[in-house]
């Protein structure tokens, strides 16, 4: 039985909608260490729905309220096997 965890770098970007209309794509990149790429993709996805911070820094020059969010993972890659 293997107990070591992976790093895994996982690259995923967010799509805002504001009540204005505006559509702002935030990308953003996380380490996560976990066993498999399916259970760092849970992990991340378990966050954005659960965390208590946002997963990204609010953009300089930000205005208005946002309507919606979504958030879309785009590579997950291994950087590093115990």
């Amino acid at each position: 039985m293997n107990n070591w965890h992976i790093d895994y770098k996982v690259k995923y970007h967010i799509t805002f909608v504001h009540t204005d209309g505006r559509t702002e794509v935030v990308n953003d990149e996380m380490i996560i260490h976990s066993r498999s790429p399916k259970q760092a993709e849970e992990m991340l996805w378990y966050r954005y729905e659960n965390g208590d911070g946002p997963l990204i820094d609010i953009p300089d020059g930000w205005l208005g309220k946002t309507i919606s969010k979504k958030l879309e993972i785009d590579e997950i890659m291994k950087v590093w096997e115990y």
